[in-house]
């Protein structure tokens, strides 16, 4: 009975691997997948959008990658790097590289250009670092990351040496938090490359599915993206839009410059629920201050 189940266990995963991964099975939907598809045509997106979307080739599970992210320790981030001299000394170039764009967003913002900049720095060193990860797919793994199968394909890429820590049981807590929060990201994206007439699987973020280089989360881009050049496009992978989308968040988040520290720390802290984060981008804004009229 024992080897029967493991059979079992064994080919649902080949299966899925095949439909997800392999490009030749790509023209055929999983039952899985295809529940996912229902559910998002259901929030209003087009079938048939849907359809030709879901059966690419380029759609694959990430396990390894959600692994990955449930041992990410927001403590053990080298936020230090961001104060160094080699790397203040660029940031305070780009300041100058976008000294139009910068002055134009303060006029429409009245958001202070070190701070803005001070968070581009911070989150992609200013476009250097925008991330590596298919968003589809990283979002979609998320959102199906309780489904058995794929729930223990993730907690198998977990190392041993991690499991005392992550229990199955904290894995589960996290994934449902996870999956949670995936799916309006993914219906998001898909929504905002539809219209923006952009192919989602060329779009590449973080493993937790931030785009561009200001990392919004893809439901953050019709909360606060701003097209800052006028080209009737919303793109945070351009200088413009990433300088006005930041400021637009500070102005929704009530952001005055006149606020104490601790107040604007607590508005930096939602755009990064981390007090290193939040720090370190003061500081910084604090540094690049020195350099801007």
């Amino acid at each position: 009975m024992k080897r029967l189940i493991r059979f079992f266990a064994f080919m649902c995963m080949l299966a899925i691997h095949l439909v997800l991964v392999n490009p030749i099975f790509g023209k055929d939907i999983h039952p899985t997948v295809s529940n996912l598809v229902d559910r998002l045509h259901m929030d209003g997106l087009d079938e048939q959008y849907l359809q030709d979307l879901f059966s690419r080739p380029d759609l694959k599970l990430m396990p390894q990658a959600i692994a990955k992210s449930l041992m990410r320790k927001e403590a053990n981030l080298n936020y230090a790097q961001f104060l160094e001299k080699y790397s203040v000394d660029r940031t305070v170039s780009y300041l100058k590289t976008h000294r139009k764009s910068l002055e134009k967003m303060e006029g429409h913002f009245r958001v202070s250009a070190p701070v803005v900049v001070a968070i581009l720095s911070v989150e992609t060193s200013c476009g250097r670092y925008m991330g590596k990860f298919e968003t589809v797919n990283i979002l979609v793994t998320q959102t199906l990351s309780l489904e058995p199968v794929i729930y223990r394909q993730i907690y198998d890429y977990i190392p041993s040496k991690e499991k005392s820590n992550l229990t199955p049981q904290r894995v589960r807590k996290r994934l449902e938090q996870k999956s949670a929060r995936a799916y309006p990201e993914l219906k998001a994206l898909l929504i905002y490359s539809k219209d923006q007439d952009m192919d989602p699987f060329l779009v590449k973020g973080s493993i937790e599915g931030a785009i561009g280089l200001p990392q919004f989360l893809p439901s953050n881009i019709k909360r606060y993206g701003f097209d800052g050049n006028g080209d009737g496009k919303i793109d945070l992978f351009q200088h413009e839009d990433a300088i006005t989308s930041i400021a637009s968040y500070l102005q929704a988040h009530k952001w005055r410059e006149d606020y104490t520290y601790r107040q604007k720390k607590k508005i930096i802290r939602n755009y990064n629920q981390s007090d290193y984060y939040a720090n370190t981008v003061l500081k910084l804004a604090e540094l690049l201050a020195n350099h801007w009229p």
